[in-house]
């Protein structure tokens, strides 16, 4: 159960060791391939909201955007687009890159739980560990607390943005929208904060799992798979944690 905010965090690791400037694009495909696979959380939501089944909900998840064949497929659409126009030779390079980072969240998903690894060809799930796979809604108030710190995470890629892109790159075009990113920060602290005091209380798994993605759904599931990766991509690209103390 490897937690969002840490995808992303260790796609920013990985990705500040690539010093040179020639390989920036490729910075900026590991760390959005380290968080894309989960964007399948939508499809679960969309699930639940239909059928009100919570465990057919969750099943999808880790499932084809956690396979093999889908993290293939980027590298030769990205060496297609790559061929159509020479301003887009980068795409290449960055699909590679795109890959590595879902490689690195499918390995984390495969040590603590479960994947569908060759989805969508069979959904039959697999861990290097061979940890237990648990009925997650009998795990009472570990899992409410589990799942609200999960749900505030991604505050940690967020605000590891909008401290370069305002403290040490001064990335101009970015500003406003890092300053934003700090806004939504405090926001989510305070609601994932609210339900982790909720854990301890008597409120159901279930309802607190609705709790949870019915923010995280709507502002960071959107925000971490895709517009923070577009909207910040000059402060992704720049970003080393190698440099902090510079």
């Amino acid at each position: 159960m490897t937690m969002g905010g840490l995808h992303l965090l260790s796609g920013l690791v990985i990705a500040s060791f690539i010093r040179n400037e020639k390989y920036k694009k490729a910075k900026w495909g590991i760390v959005w391939g380290s968080i894309f696979p989960d964007i399948d959380i939508l499809a679960s939501i969309i699930i639940f909201l239909f059928t009100g089944n919570l465990n057919n909900a969750m099943f999808i998840h880790r499932t084809v955007t956690h396979g093999f064949f889908a993290m293939g497929l980027v590298v030769p659409i990205g060496f297609l687009i790559s061929r159509t126009r020479t301003d887009f030779k980068w795409v290449f390079l960055f699909s590679l890159a795109f890959a590595f980072g879902m490689l690195t969240h499918i390995f984390y998903d495969l040590l603590d739980g479960y994947v569908a690894i060759f989805a969508p060809f069979s959904y039959s799930k697999y861990s290097i560990t061979n940890i237990t796979d648990p009925d997650l809604l009998t795990l009472g108030t570990f899992f409410k607390i589990y799942n609200s710190i999960d749900g505030m995470s991604d505050v940690i890629f967020y605000l590891s943005l909008w401290y370069w892109a305002t403290r040490k790159a001064n990335i101009t075009n970015e500003l406003k929208f890092a300053k934003k990113l700090l806004i939504v920060s405090f926001i989510s602290i305070v609601y994932f904060s609210c339900l982790l005091v909720l854990a301890f209380t008597d409120i159901s798994v279930e309802m607190h799992i609705i709790l949870v993605y019915a923010y995280w759904g709507i502002i960071h599931l959107p925000l971490s798979t895709l517009i923070v990766q577009i909207k910040m991509k000059e402060t992704i690209q720049d970003f080393s944690f190698l440099k902090l103390r510079e």
